[in-house]
């Protein structure tokens, strides 16, 4: 083998052209001389390198070579700390997002938990104030029946007459009834109204739960499904610009202070209604029990009436009973008065007749004796007698008259009295014989 040659200090170098080449240390400028050299002319006249220009290269590509080498182990320690950085970190970042998610699965179950508790009282909720609605209804309808009787009671009672057709406590009785009916329907139809105004404020709020609800349910299937993803999970793509996902988001605080609120209606809607229910329930007891006891009130008015007018017709009975019996005693007084006065009569054509015949007595026999002034004396009795049976016969005939008149009053106020009473009792206690004021207290109450 040829023997290498000695490296020399490196000297300068001319070009073609004459000019003095400068020393590179660096093998960016070795490659720019030799770029620009391949560029000269070719018909240029092309020099002889020395050895030591071949030994300064040579130099040259060494420390650049060794320099590369030596800044490559540096970049490659560096890329492999930074991979294992943050590979390190990426696993941990996802680590925490398992445990968030995790979390995140437990916040919304415990929310969804609780809504789903506030949703199956909500309908209990419903239930209950419909069925006192119904029985609110119920209780309405039943009035209806009452005002029905103590209407016709009024109407029958103005079949009564004459005398009887009085305003009396009955009438008083019944016109409270029917004032106390038309305000518990007034009552209970405001009851009613305020049911359907609970019940459709019930309603919003089961359906708020059942949306937030099913909300819950869809977040936590997806927040389920991304805790069950991990990087060997076929079919994972990289989703673009995910910071579009932001802008109608909401934050953890009025997520939670949505349901809250949702949950806060929903317990205020359920008190409000069970307070509804109890205002149903006092209002038809209530106005059960004034109507049974005004019910009972005028059932004990009618039967006072009653025993008022019975009483009254018994009185009557017995006072045409003696009414009856003074006229037949008048009747058999009157008889003998005119028997009486019948029987004056032969007295009288007796005396008279003597009269007249001793008046046809002769001059001096026509004398004023004891004879005469007796017969003037007995034929003036006879005629006051006549008169003073006259006169009985007549204050006879008109006390006969008026007890007769009496008797018809007597008669015709009985006949008023058994009307009443027959209003009163076969008609209106036996109409109001058909309320069951039971029936007003709807059942299971």
């Amino acid at each position: 083998m040829a023997e290498l040659p000695t490296i020399r200090e490196p000297v300068q170098m001319t070009s073609a052209y004459g000019s003095t080449l400068p020393s590179y240390g660096s093998k960016r400028d070795v490659g720019k001389v030799l770029l620009e050299t391949l560029a000269a002319p070719s018909n240029a006249v092309r020099d002889r390198k020395a050895p030591q220009d071949w030994n300064a290269a040579f130099n040259s590509h060494v420390k650049i070579s060794d320099k590369d080498k030596n800044k490559s182990e540096s970049q490659r320690d560096a890329s492999n700390r930074l991979i294992k950085e943050l590979d390190q970190k990426t696993k941990s970042k996802q680590s925490e997002i398992n445990r968030r998610l995790q979390d995140r699965i437990t916040t919304v179950s415990y929310w969804k938990q609780r809504l789903t508790t506030e949703h199956a009282s909500i309908c209990q909720e419903i239930t209950n104030l419909t069925m006192s609605k119904q029985k609110t209804q119920q209780a309405l309808a039943s009035t209806e029946l009452p005002t029905e009787v103590s209407t016709n009671c009024l109407k029958n009672r103005e079949n009564r007459e004459a005398i009887d057709l009085v305003q009396d406590l009955v009438d008083d009785e019944l016109l409270n009834e029917l004032n106390m009916l038309s305000d518990v329907q007034k009552l209970l139809a405001t009851r009613i109204g305020h049911s359907d105004d609970r019940l459709k404020v019930l309603n919003d709020c089961k359906v708020a739960l059942e949306l937030d609800i099913r909300d819950k349910e869809e977040c936590l299937r997806l927040d389920e499904h991304c805790y069950k993803l991990n990087n060997g999970t076929a079919g994972l793509q990289a989703i673009a610009q995910p910071s579009l996902y932001d802008a109608h988001s909401n934050t953890v605080e009025k997520h939670e202070e949505f349901s809250q609120i949702n949950l806060e209606k929903s317990e205020i809607a359920r008190v409000m209604s069970c307070l509804q229910r109890e205002l149903n329930d006092f209002s038809i007891n209530k106005s059960n029990d004034e109507l049974q006891k005004q019910s009972e009130l005028v059932g004990a008015m009618f039967r006072l009436r009653l025993k008022e007018l019975t009483d009254a017709k018994t009185g009557l009975e017995s006072q045409l009973e003696k009414t009856n019996l003074e006229i037949t005693s008048v009747e058999d007084s009157l008889h003998q008065l005119r028997e009486a006065l019948r029987g004056k009569d032969g007295p009288l054509k007796v005396a008279t007749t003597r009269f007249a015949v001793r008046a046809k007595r002769p001059n001096v026999e026509q004398t004023r004796d004891h004879v005469h002034g007796g017969l003037l004396s007995e034929i003036n009795d006879i005629n006051s007698s006549q008169e003073s049976l006259k006169n009985q016969i007549a204050c006879a005939e008109e006390t006969l008259h008026r007890l007769l008149k009496n008797k018809e009053r007597l008669q015709q106020d009985i006949g008023i009295k058994k009307k009443s009473i027959q209003i009163d009792e076969q008609q209106c206690l036996r109409l109001r014989k058909t309320l069951s004021w039971r029936g007003f207290r709807p059942a299971g109450m």
